[in-house]
């Protein structure tokens, strides 16, 4: 009897050691996954994604720039961003021209990774809330994968930010949904309020993030806590939205025409091929809605409503862009889209990789997570570097541009006018400088002209000092800027640059004033 007593000790004793190191690895592998994704994210971002100021990140990091420094006691602004930005700017641009007037564009892009990476984080508390760790765990590698994600990572626009603020209110929500006490609902308000106003197209998705607390509220905690929570956030909602309002419209009212120009109404300036446009979606993010879709087979029948939330979501970005067959800023809007699909790819990931709810069962889900996460990886990151090379680099071109330049002395004509205005900032002013957007011209005799007449007129003038070329998507009125200056004898081409970007090879032209 006191043999056998002492086997069974034995083989409890040998449980318990093997229960341990099982609840070690899996203590582990909650507690360092993350931050080894969110590690991931920030190495594979900065090695892959390397080139100098994209145009809207000049624009925005610009008058950002300009804001601050008129605070502090530099003369008026001329240009009237309110108008014409996407987004408010006082938000995102104030943090972005503070950014670079302490540590370049470097530092404004690495706010950007920062938002980027509690995007993840928000993203991984979301779905282990909604499903589980595992799923999480892969759903934060699916994210960190997706080539607008990297691309995000390193952009300084209002994109990042905004995404986050989104990404922060859905987290709070679904912290809503199983928190004892409602009162933090309250948070939810200010938080899409302030996305709103860092950029305009997140009122798209602030439906589906009050969507998304009602359901899962109702789910867990049936009606009446749904009505209480649903309440305060939309109470808060309101509050925030009528203060923000008092705020623009006795301070700030030009907002109301951006946003009437660049989302609710905007017009499309250069029609794209709807077909064309599909193809693009699938060819960026084609496997991740699929993997999205396929959460409609694999979640549970209490999850199912969520899913299609989700999803829906998800599918507003390419659902627009088609709509308005718009391919401007597809790249970028997509990244939204990605926040929404995580949780379900996550949860379809964990499926499909074999796991199991068995401690038995860690080696083969590490396994099959690095399988996963390098397949994601090989596929879907060669894509980033493509949008982050599709813009050429202009250190060349600032280096010649920077000699023909006078600071208050003369005019110059530039397709990459916002990346050249930003990087010779020291150099020039603001108003010496004309793009191929928009140009109005009044001659000596006080004629007015405006659009493509007006550069024709202004050219044959001898109005610009030096002209700047590369036959971008600006290539319709770079024609005829260009034939207007064979016509007009009155400048030489003194350089021609080359470049290369994703497309392949170009040439930077430039011109001068006899």
């Amino acid at each position: 009897m006191i043999e056998i007593f002492l086997d069974h000790s034995d083989q409890e004793v040998k449980i318990k050691q093997i229960s341990r190191k099982q609840s070690f690895k899996t203590v582990t592998t909650s507690r360092w996954s993350l931050p080894l994704i969110l590690l991931f994210q920030a190495v594979v971002s900065w090695l892959l994604l390397q080139n100098t100021a994209f145009q809207d990140e000049a624009l925005y990091v610009y008058a950002g720039r300009q804001i601050v420094q008129h605070w502090l006691g530099a003369p008026a602004i001329l240009d009237n961003y309110s108008f014409y930005f996407s987004g408010n700017p006082y938000v995102y641009p104030i943090i972005g021209g503070t950014l670079d007037m302490i540590g370049g564009l470097e530092l404004a892009r690495f706010f950007s990774l920062v938002c980027m990476l509690i995007v993840t984080t928000c993203g991984y508390y979301v779905t282990k809330r909604l499903f589980d760790e595992k799923s999480a765990i892969f759903a934060a590698i699916f994210f960190v994968c997706q080539a607008p994600v990297l691309f995000l990572s390193r952009l300084a626009t209002y994109d990042p930010l905004c995404i986050c603020l989104l990404a922060l209110g859905a987290a709070i929500a679904i912290k809503t949904s199983y928190a004892k006490r409602p009162w933090i609902a309250l948070l939810i308000g200010p938080t899409l309020v302030l996305s709103f106003f860092t950029k305009y197209a997140a009122l798209l998705f602030i439906p589906s993030i009050i969507a998304l607390l009602l359901l899962v509220t109702w789910i867990r905690l049936g009606w009446r806590a749904t009505f209480v929570r649903g309440t305060l956030a939309i109470v808060s909602l309101i509050l925030s939205a009528a203060l923000a309002l008092f705020i623009v419209i006795h301070y700030n009212p030009s907002m109301f025409h951006a946003l009437t120009a660049t989302t609710t109404d905007r017009q499309t300036e250069y029609v794209y091929a709807r077909l064309s446009l599909v193809e693009n979606i699938l060819q960026l993010t084609g496997v991740s809605f699929l993997l999205g879709m396929m959460s409609l087979l694999f979640a549970r029948k209490k999850d199912l409503l969520v899913a299609l939330l989700l999803l829906g979501s998800a599918l507003l970005v390419p659902a627009y862009h088609v709509y308005k067959a718009e391919l401007i800023s597809l790249a970028k809007h997509l990244g939204f889209s990605m926040f929404f699909v995580m949780p379900v790819a996550g949860c379809v990931l964990a499926r499909l990789s074999g796991f199991r709810q068995r401690i038995s069962s860690y080696g083969r889900y590490l396994f099959s997570g690095l399988a996963i996460c390098l397949m994601l990886f090989l596929f879907l990151t060669p894509q980033a570097t493509f949008m982050y090379q599709s813009w050429p680099p202009t250190n060349d071109l600032t280096h010649a541009l920077k000699t023909l330049v006078r600071q208050g002395n003369g005019h110059y004509l530039a397709e990459q006018y916002e990346v050249s205005r930003y990087n010779l900032e020291n150099e020039t002013y603001n108003w010496q400088w004309v793009g191929l957007q928009f140009f109005q011209y009044t001659d000596k005799q006080g004629n007015y002209y405006f659009g493509n007449p007006a550069y024709v007129k202004a050219i044959n003038d001898g109005y610009f000092d030096v002209i700047q070329l590369n036959y971008g998507y600006n290539a319709p009125t770079a024609d005829v800027v260009a034939n207007a200056i064979i016509q007009s004898h009155k400048y030489d081409l003194i350089e021609k640059i080359p470049y290369t970007d994703a497309y392949g090879t170009g040439y930077f032209w430039i011109w001068r004033l006899h």
